[in-house]
């Protein structure tokens, strides 16, 4: 941490800031300073420190005022980011040791203290904030492990099924428009059979991107399993749906996947340019028959297979009432 770690140290003696800014400084440390409560919120947000060194007593608010705002606001923080607190206080008594360290001090450093004391207990919170640093960014990794597929890197099954029962939820409870588009990769086993597993990965892969680039940052796209993704458009009624389903399918129909994997193509040519169409079946809520999230998903399978069977592009679910033959010029 030394040389990189910045400290902010709070405090209304100015002598009392200078030379705990030199024994920091000293050692690598980057030091900021404020001389009241006020200036240390600022601070606390303006420069988003590694560690605080905050006396109890400032001349404007509480010292533990300004500590339990730091602490509501490391709870609030969607990264909860670990910003350890080590009190200073001229009071070494029991009770204000045990106030502190209530409301959230990670430490406590009774004055007067040696410049080894100040240098070994930074070091210290220093230490245990890269544990939990450590520790936060595994469990992001380990969330996000959760929830995305390991090859498209788009929602998995499992969350677009949380996904969408929260989104029916709301479309329901405000009375919203709610669509759903189901995407299969046409004879899909063909590309992997005359091309190689390699290629088809990249296919899926560049498949899951070109859907993810067709559609608004507020949709949430997923691989449903297999070669069938799934977009989910929230606020979304079936005119715009269908807008989105044709500018997907004719991102495909419109550029080839390059073949230049070095497995295929397999009689050892040169790279080929493969063409994949899609089918693709779209529902929309409200409607007679979505009355729930999983009624959605069934009118919008029923849909593509329709259009896989009729050979249409895009097939409507007959939930809406209208025909399935939209199939995009």
């Amino acid at each position: 941490m030394p040389g990189k770690a910045k400290i902010l140290v709070v405090d209304d003696s100015r002598s009392q800031l200078e030379w705990i800014t030199k024994i920091l400084t000293g050692d690598g440390y980057r030091v900021t300073t404020a001389a009241d409560g006020r200036e240390a919120l600022r601070k606390w947000h303006a420069e988003r420190p590694d560690l605080v060194l905050l006396d109890m007593i400032l001349p404007d608010m509480d010292g533990l005022q300004v500590l339990r705002f730091f602490k509501q606001r490391q709870q609030k923080e969607e990264d909860e980011v670990f910003v350890p607190v080590i009190l200073l206080s001229v009071k070494a008594d029991l009770d204000s040791r045990v106030k502190g360290l209530q409301i959230g001090a990670d430490d406590f450093l009774a004055k007067p203290f040696a410049d080894a004391e100040v240098l070994a207990r930074a070091a210290a919170m220093l230490r245990i904030k890269a544990l939990q640093d450590q520790l936060r960014d595994a469990k992001k990794q380990l969330e996000k492990l959760s929830i995305e597929d390991g090859l498209t890197k788009l929602f998995n099954h499992r969350h677009f099924q949380e996904e969408l029962r929260r989104e029916f939820g709301r479309a329901a409870r405000y009375n919203d428009p709610l669509s759903l588009i189901m995407i299969d990769l046409d004879h899909f086993k063909t590309v992997n059979d005359n091309h190689g597993h390699p290629f088809g990965d990249k296919v899926l892969r560049e498949s899951a991107a070109r859907i993810r680039g067709s559609v608004r940052d507020t949709d949430i796209c997923a691989r449903y399993g297999g070669e069938e993704f799934v977009v989910i458009l929230p606020k979304t009624p079936l005119s715009g749906a269908l807008k989105v389903a044709t500018r997907i399918h004719e991102s495909f129909r419109e550029n080839p996947f390059v073949n230049d994997t070095r497995l295929a193509p397999r009689d050892g040519g040169p790279p080929a340019s493969v063409t994949v169409t899609t089918s693709l079946g779209v529902a929309s809520y409200p409607s007679p028959q979505t009355n729930s999230a999983e009624a959605l998903v069934k009118s919008a399978d029923e849909a593509l297979y329709r259009a896989k069977k009729t050979r249409d592009a895009i097939a409507i679910s007959h939930a809406v009432g209208y025909a399935f033959d939209a199939k995009p010029q």
